[in-house]
């Protein structure tokens, strides 16, 4: 399970200024990476954290029972047993128009893809939506869209919440600082990339 790649969000100057200062920082970064002798990187391997042994494998078909009745959807048994416990759960990473939130992004059975400006409230985000939390000492970290299947892991929680924008979620995952790591040079500098040439 590969940790996923996030950055910090500290600045506030204007995103253009924001923009010349990284890509300043980045550059001297780069250079100074190419410069660097081989040996010097190799000494810190980077070690992808391992599923934890309680932790319990857990689909989205599990979420609601089927078929659906005249009640409408209904929690399934199985994910209530599964709340409060650390959990592996494999989907995809909503991509939203607008970047994920700081410390935490959408998590779904199928890709998704938001418009929130052209949508507004109205979006195609299934019921068996998972909000995904980072660590709250990863709490201004962004995490940018992540193509492909990813599997997560995490402590389940299962309940109404609501967001202050007003946004209700059912289920929500909150990781273990692992899951995450900063983004290397080369990473942000192609994330900047794909900003400034985002329609």
């Amino acid at each position: 399970m590969n940790p996923i790649p996030a950055f910090i969000t500290t600045l506030t100057s204007p995103p253009h200024i924001k923009q010349q200062i990284i890509w300043v920082i980045l550059m001297s970064l780069m250079a100074w990476q190419c410069m660097a002798p081989a040996h010097a990187q190799a000494t810190h391997p980077h070690n992808t954290p391992a599923a934890g042994p309680n932790a319990q494998p857990l689909r989205f078909t599990d979420f609601f029972k089927f078929p659906v009745g005249p009640r409408g959807l209904e929690i399934n048994p199985v994910l209530q047993q599964a709340a409060g416990q650390e959990v592996l759960l494999t989907g995809y990473m909503v991509q939203q128009e607008n970047g994920s939130k700081p410390g935490e992004f959408f998590f779904t059975p199928r890709p998704v893809q938001m418009s929130e400006h052209a949508d507004g409230d109205a979006d195609d985000l299934p019921p068996a939506t998972v909000l995904v939390k980072l660590a709250p000492e990863q709490a201004d970290w962004v995490v940018p869209h992540t193509r492909g299947l990813i599997e997560l892991q995490g402590r389940l929680a299962v309940g109404r919440q609501e967001a202050p924008d007003g946004r209700v979620t059912w289920v929500q995952l909150q990781l273990n600082p692992e899951a995450t790591r900063r983004m290397n040079a080369f990473e942000l500098s192609g994330h900047l990339h794909s900003m400034q040439h985002r329609h």
